[in-house]
C-alpha cells in the first residue's frame, strides 16, 4: 500500500506546538485538471490542512504565515474524544460565539459529560521546500531559514534568487 502525499501551499496561521511537534495548516488550490471547489463566480476555494513535523518544535524550523511551502510526507488519522464542554469552549474563542451558551434537556447530562469521539486527517511532513519565503503583501524578499541534518542555516536571497532558489528542510527525525 502506498502512503506518500505532496502537497503545495500558504501557510495560513501561525504554527503552533504540541509536546515536542511542530504544527501548522496550509490552503492548497487545486490544479485546473481536478474538480473546482468554488467560492464564487470569479474565485476557487482552498482545501485546508494541517501538517505535523515530528519534534519541529526544537526551535530549528521557522515556519510564518505567508510562507509558500511544498510538503512531502504522507497522511496519517488520530482518533479523539471531545466534550461538549470542550467543544462549546473552542466556539467561543471564534469572534461571533462569545456568548454562546447551550441547554441540555431531557437527561441529567452536564457539558463535561456528553462526549463524542472525533478523527482528524493530518500530512505529516517528512521534508518541507520553501518555495516563497515572504508574506504574499511583502514587497522584498526575507531570509529563506533551512535545516537539514539536525544544523540550521540561514541564507539571504535577493528577490531574483528567491524564484530559482528554494529552502530546503528535511523534516525526519535523525
Amino acid at each position: 500500500m502506498i502512503n506518500d502525499v505532496v502537497l503545495e501551499g500558504i501557510v495560513v496561521r501561525d504554527p503552533w506546538k504540541f509536546m515536542d511537534d511542530l504544527f501548522f495548516r496550509l490552503v492548497i488550490y487545486r490544479d485546473s485538471d481536478l474538480p473546482a471547489k468554488k467560492l464564487d463566480l470569479e474565485r476557487d476555494a482552498g482545501d485546508y490542512i494541517n501538517v505535523r513535523v515530528n519534534g519541529g518544535a526544537n526551535g530549528l524550523i521557522h515556519i510564518r504565515r505567508g510562507m509558500r511551502l511544498r510538503v512531502h510526507g504522507f497522511l496519517q488519522s488520530r482518533d479523539f474524544r471531545e466534550s461538549l464542554e470542550e467543544f462549546i469552549n473552542k466556539a467561543r474563542k471564534s469572534k461571533n460565539c462569545t456568548d454562546l451558551a447551550v441547554d441540555i434537556k431531557a437527561c441529567e447530562l452536564k457539558q463535561n459529560q456528553v462526549f463524542i469521539d472525533r478523527n482528524v486527517v493530518e500530512a505529516v511532513a517528512r521534508r518541507i521546500i520553501v518555495l516563497d519565503a515572504a508574506a504574499p503583501n511583502e514587497k522584498k524578499a526575507r531570509s529563506i531559514e533551512k535545516v537539514t541534518t539536525g544544523k540550521h542555516v540561514e541564507a539571504e536571497n535577493d528577490s531574483r534568487e528567491m524564484e530559482s532558489t528554494s529552502g530546503e528542510i528535511d523534516a525526519t527525525a535523525e
